[in-house]
């Protein structure tokens, strides 16, 4: 576990939509009100992160970097809204930085979800 995922775990337990969370290797997973499930994913070697949204195993919302929508503008990087649809994503891939973007609009999605 990277010192960044340690971070992000202190600053997570900071919103009060997080009850605990648990760390899986290059993951921080942080259980959400309401059932939700948040994922961290950071990977400084090889430059790839991922922020999932989950509700009963499945990805409700999510960012990447993963390099399969090449249409998109911002391409790599990308979200995948509530309503399955591609779209382009400003973060920065730093988990630091993007953490309070990423939750504002997570606590948005449970507000309507």
């Amino acid at each position: 576990m990277t010192e960044i995922l340690k971070e992000v775990a202190k600053k997570l337990l900071d919103y009060d939509i997080v009850l605990k969370v648990e760390f899986f290797g290059t993951k921080v997973r942080a259980y959400l009100v309401r059932g939700y499930i948040f994922d961290v994913y950071h990977n400084q070697t090889l430059g790839k992160y991922s922020y999932t949204l989950i509700k009963e195993d499945r990805r409700i919302a999510g960012w990447d970097n993963a390099p399969h929508h090449v249409s998109v503008e911002t391409y790599p990087d990308h979200f995948h809204d509530v309503d399955g649809k591609i779209k382009p994503s400003y973060l920065s891939g730093d988990p630091l930085e993007d953490l309070d973007r990423v939750l504002n609009v997570v606590k948005n999605i449970l507000g309507e979800v």
